[in-house]
């Protein structure tokens, strides 16, 4: 079960709340319940269980244009992603340079409960994901 918290920034301070069962959510569904607890963390209207159990958290620095950071563990998590800001990057293509969307990623996590290898593979697949996210959501952008 991931039970997903991710960061979220309210004149009361920094909260995260938590959606539970996310790994059995579709893109779209994950986007309201996120979409929902925002709006009720805004308000200070958040549960006490709303706030707790998570097992996994995502933090997004990249809306204020953070281009790194290092993404610190609320225990008991396993596990925290720092999503940074999105940035053109040249890249060679053949003979030519072109400019392709960047977002630096970055995980830390808990090795005493994880190592490294499974967290370098889970952003391997992430990267994959967010390459194909068009065909995955089938999103037209």
């Amino acid at each position: 079960e991931i039970h997903l918290a991710f960061a979220c920034d309210t004149d009361k301070g920094l909260l995260a709340p938590v959606v539970r069962n996310a790994e059995k959510l579709a893109i779209g569904e994950l986007a309201a319940r996120v979409k929902d607890l925002t709006a009720r963390a805004q308000q200070g209207a958040l549960t006490p269980d709303e706030l707790a159990g998570a097992t996994f958290t995502v933090s997004n620095l990249g809306n204020l244009g953070i281009h790194s950071f290092t993404p610190i563990i609320s225990p008991p998590q396993v596990a925290i992603l720092g999503v940074d800001s999105i940035e053109l990057k040249p890249v060679r293509a053949k003979s030519r340079v072109k400019y392709v969307d960047y977002i630096g990623l970055s995980l830390t996590c808990d090795h005493q409960v994880i190592d490294g290898a499974p967290g370098a593979r889970f952003l391997k697949i992430l990267r994959e994901q967010i390459e194909s996210i068009e065909v995955i959501s089938e999103l037209k952008l």
